[in-house]
């Protein structure tokens, strides 16, 4: 009977992480579409006949696209790798953890039209408020996974998770600091009069890693 239990166990076991691998699997497969549509983009017009003078002004048309695409590259890159590390925590899934896992694709399957946008509106602020919130919108749902996954220990590995807990607090700062830049870009934005410094509310994103490095600076022990 205990060997019977036993074999049972271990079934369960394989079919959890065959179907979490499954999840895993098809997260990978979202991540690597969204980078190939961007990488799509990068085109140059059929209408053009290419020569050296053409072929050099194609390019240069080119930049702000390309650019677009790094950016979104680095930054999908990055959210895959947290994802990775994420998913080596768990030993089982439950609907909450696929509903986050969705709720993050669901905001990285948009990236392609947010990059096409702001690549094609020249120009324009809309574009690139929906890009800055796009990637907003990412953090706030890789946090919410994140945070799931450390504070539920029925589908995790028992393991020490003060270093993880850490990181969480982290990304909270992360999340609200980014917020709170994003809002005031956009207010800003809107309260300059003039056109030509309205761009000057940009400045706002460049105080967000020095306030988060603030936030995050450990505490020196107190000496005796």
């Amino acid at each position: 009977m205990k060997q019977q239990e036993q074999e049972e166990i271990t079934r369960d076991e394989i079919k959890k992480e065959f179907q979490l691998e499954r999840m895993i699997l098809f997260s990978d497969a979202v991540f690597a579409i969204v980078i190939t549509l961007m990488a799509i983009e990068i085109k140059i017009s059929e209408d053009i006949e290419l020569n050296t003078e053409t072929l050099a002004k194609s390019l240069v048309h080119l930049l702000p696209t390309l650019l677009a695409y790094i950016v979104s590259f680095v930054f999908i890159g990055s959210i895959w790798y947290q994802h990775l590390k994420m998913f080596s925590l768990l030993k089982d899934y439950d609907k909450g953890l696929v509903i986050r896992n969705m709720l993050l694709l669901f905001f990285i399957g948009l990236f392609p039209f947010s990059a096409t946008l702001i690549t094609r509106a020249k120009g324009q602020m809309i574009p690139f408020f929906m890009y800055l919130f796009m990637i907003l919108f990412c953090i706030i749902a890789q946090y919410i996974l994140y945070n799931y996954i450390v504070n539920n220990s029925s589908i995790r590995i028992n393991t020490d998770m003060s270093e993880h807990k850490t990181e969480l607090r982290k990304r909270k700062i992360a999340v609200v600091g980014f917020s709170t830049a994003a809002v005031l870009i956009m207010v800003t934005y809107l309260l300059i009069p003039q056109p030509e410094l309205k761009n000057l509310s940009m400045l706002w994103m460049m105080a967000f890693p020095i306030v988060f490095k603030i936030m995050t600076r450990k505490k020196k022990p107190a000496t005796e």
